[in-house]
């Protein structure tokens, strides 16, 4: 009697969170604390903040200091290509002030008086990180440095971005201009919706066009994860005294894409590692899992007789999962497993035959629980 009481409340609270209308906010669900049991603890970063984001489930999985105000660095290239892709021409020809050729610390050495396309400065600021190009798109865009900063913070507030300030369109240092690691995800998102952007924020060289002398310029990307991390797509990376290492990264794989900032590394590539190790976290232990709904789910084979503790923990895994939006809103269909061999080795995440529907698939695992 107490096993069917059991099986039936449990099975009302599923009935709850899969009755949810989409738009609702999703329940909560509490891990399991015990070792080995619950949500997989996410890897330590050595960063003064980081975020990292499902972009095909809509849901931060993970966040340190997210909206702590920091120094952004040359991230803050996105926001001024992203304002210069919608008010600008790539085509116009973009007269290279004394100002702009002066621009230090990372250029692309262009040359005042010359005339480049706008598109090639746009690609050599996100490429390249050339903070000449950058000033050269401030001006030509917005009329003046200081004008087109005011647009750069005028579509922040237009994306939602209350935390960030921006002075200038490089990221050099200088007081007040500040972001977090939240808004610099908004940001990235909003950038990458341009196709444009998206193809420049992947690419791993440019060729710039010839100084007035002939003499070739090429820009190299300083996103060295493109290449070197599976799946890795973009977007930029920073770094000045005062920010330290920064990036925004987004990566793909298996039809999940992942997007992560991270805020204030130290020590040479430690974004890079930082990043990864957060993707890493999200792709391989933040898998979509699930005997609910029939959604797709990893096989796990055990020897022996399964653990009751470790199903239970598998079920609440589950179900946290579930109410934070982890599960994929138009999953394929599960592959069929072949039959396995005899015991000792069991399939203990399989749904069972003859299982219509989630209810009747947490019932049955629930009557083996208790009568286990």
């Amino acid at each position: 009697m107490i096993r069917r009481i059991g099986t039936a409340v449990l099975a009302a609270v599923l009935f709850v969170l899969v009755a949810a209308p989409a738009g609702a906010t999703p329940l909560a669900f509490p891990s399991f604390h015990q070792e080995g049991t619950g949500r997989p603890r996410p890897p330590t970063i050595d960063a003064g903040a980081w975020i990292l984001y499902d972009a095909t489930a809509g849901v931060v999985l993970a966040e340190y200091n997210a909206d702590t105000q920091r120094a952004p660095a040359s991230i803050t290239k996105i926001m001024t290509v992203l304002v210069a892709l919608e008010h600008g021409n790539p085509e116009d020809l973009v007269t290279i002030s004394n100002r702009a050729a002066a621009t230090g610390e990372r250029e692309i050495n262009v040359v005042p008086g010359e005339r480049v396309p706008l598109g090639a400065l746009m690609k050599a600021a996100i490429i390249h990180s050339a903070n000449d190009a950058a000033t050269a798109i401030a001006e030509h865009v917005g009329g003046s440095v200081s004008d087109f900063v005011a647009m750069m913070n005028a579509k922040a507030e237009e994306l939602g971005m209350t935390r960030t300030h921006f002075v200038n369109p490089h990221g050099l240092d200088a007081a007040g201009h500040v972001t977090t690691a939240r808004d610099m995800l908004t940001l990235g998102l909003a950038a990458m919706q341009h196709p444009e952007f998206k193809a420049m924020a992947s690419a791993r060289k440019m060729v710039f066009p010839d100084d007035p002398e002939g003499k070739r310029r090429i820009g190299e990307a300083t996103n060295l994860m493109l290449g070197e991390y599976e799946g890795t797509n973009g977007i930029k990376t920073g770094f000045t005294n005062r920010a330290l290492l920064t990036i925004v990264a987004s990566a793909e794989r298996d039809g999940r894409e992942l997007y992560t900032v991270v805020l204030g590394t130290k020590e040479r590539r430690s974004h890079f590692e930082a990043a990864s190790r957060l993707f890493d976290y999200g792709f391989d232990d933040l898998y979509m899992v699930g005997v609910l709904a029939g959604l797709p789910f990893k096989d796990r084979r055990v020897t022996g007789n399964p653990d009751p503790l470790a199903l239970t923990a598998g079920l609440e895994a589950s179900v946290h999962l579930a109410g934070e939006g982890l599960l994929s809103p138009a999953p394929a269909k599960p592959e069929e497993l072949p039959d396995l061999p005899p015991p000792p080795a069991v399939v203990s995440s399989r749904k069972p035959d003859g299982a219509n529907g989630p209810i009747s698939a947490l019932v049955y695992w629930l009557d083996r629980l208790f009568d286990s």
